[in-house]
């Protein structure tokens, strides 16, 4: 099994006092839906959610699942009810600028491209190299987790870089599993954050409950307000095509292509015999950071649940008749600029000199393990190769082992 990085000394005395207190019945920082829609309501100055029935179970049972089964240290609670509101805190600014920019409405968007698969499968490599594009447009992480900035100067930026400044004195090997940059391009799941559906809740804190609540959702509605925060920065960047990533679409390419029909998609794909217990060692992580303890176990049994729903979700989209660039991993990480030409030929799109060039010195300045070694085994994790492979057998002949003869 896994261990967890010790914590920085101030870090564990916090929690020895929530330990503390928790055997007295006390609980700081609960989770209550409306003491979080109050000071959401506070820190903004604004008061419309623009609240239905299905925003408000997803609240409800974000808070039921980060009390009862997350098993949050003092700074854990501390950390994903800041989350929390945080994210209630866009939500407001999206509905107050919805309502005074009816114009983002009407945005035309340029055919984005959008990198799925399965986490782990080289999709971070692979979109930011499509990002290098002069004409592309990628969106940074300080924008993803802050689309909307509030009032007075713009703090978004430093804001997450203190932030992760946070997180990287927590887990200093954390780098090695997924570079954390304030400039860097992210996961675009993050813009679902505002309507509380959103896998980003699972990456950074064992809430096991809403993960399994959410695998059962339409999540039709929130991909509207995707659609609107893309409109929003297409708005204000004319004529340059968005080039975007987030493994979390894959299990819910329904919603994806009724909200951005006109999206380009790339899936990579990777054996997974790496892809789980990679999966399982950054999340991990993660949840070492706020878990009190974390339930391996469990948590593994979560990451292989929604991996099965990303697999099962893709297979039946191909289905129905859409169809994608595939990209294998191991195509990826031998000859990446290779890749990225095909992409753009299958899109009929230009690979300009200027564009070639940004890509091969960031490969240059990339080498592997620059951020950090990432080791882990099925092992690791109470499993192996072989029952990984079994289990995802279908994925596996079709996509790792019958594209590579």
């Amino acid at each position: 099994m896994p261990i967890a990085r010790e914590l920085p000394l101030r870090i564990r005395m916090l929690n020895g006092v929530g330990r503390w207190l928790a055997r007295g019945g006390i609980r700081i920082a609960p989770f209550d839906p409306d003491a979080l829609r109050k000071l959401a309501m506070r820190k903004t100055g604004l008061s419309d959610f623009d609240e239905d029935p299905r925003f408000r179970e997803a609240l409800a049972v974000l808070c039921r699942s980060a009390e009862d089964d997350a098993a949050l240290s003092l700074a854990g609670r501390v950390a994903i009810r800041d989350y929390v509101v945080h994210a209630l805190v866009n939500r407001l600014r999206y509905v107050h600028a919805r309502n005074v920019e009816p114009e983002v409405a009407e945005v035309e968007l340029e055919p984005p491209i959008i990198v799925i698969g399965l986490p782990r499968s080289g999709t971070t490599l692979l979109h930011h190299l499509l990002a290098l594009d002069p004409q592309a447009r990628s969106l940074l992480f300080w924008e993803l987790r802050e689309p909307i900035p509030g009032p007075g100067p713009d703090r978004r930026r430093d804001d997450l870089a203190r932030m992760l400044r946070d997180i990287k004195r927590m887990d200093g090997g954390i780098d090695g599993k997924h570079h954390f940059g304030v400039d860097n391009p992210e996961e675009c799941m993050l813009l679902l954050d505002s309507t509380l559906m959103s896998v980003s809740f699972w990456v950074f804190a064992p809430v096991h409950g809403y993960l399994a609540w959410l695998r059962h959702q339409d999540q039709r509605e929130g991909y509207q307000v995707y659609r609107w925060y893309l409109q929003r920065f297409q708005r204000d960047s004319p004529g340059r095509r968005l080039v975007l990533k987030a493994p979390a679409h894959t299990a819910a390419l329904g919603a994806l292509l009724e909200a951005v029909p006109n999206a380009r998609l790339v899936q990579t794909h990777r054996d997974p015999a790496q892809v789980a217990p990679s999966l399982h060692s950054l999340i991990f992580s993660l949840h070492s950071m706020v878990g009190d303890p974390v339930a391996v176990e469990r948590m593994c049994q979560g990451n292989l649940a929604h991996l099965e729903h990303i697999v099962a979700t893709a297979e039946a989209t191909r289905a129905a008749g859409h169809t994608w660039v595939d990209v294998r991993y191991e195509q990826l990480v031998r000859d990446p600029v290779a890749v990225v030409r095909d992409i753009h030929r299958s899109f009929d799109l230009p690979v300009t000199d200027e564009f070639v060039t940004r890509m091969e010195r960031f490969v240059a300045a990339r080498p592997k393990d620059k951020f950090g070694t990432h080791q882990y085994t099925a092992e690791d994790f109470g499993t192996t190769a072989a029952a990984l492979r079994e289990r995802f057998s279908e994925y596996h002949r079709k996509h790792v082992v019958e594209t590579s003869t």
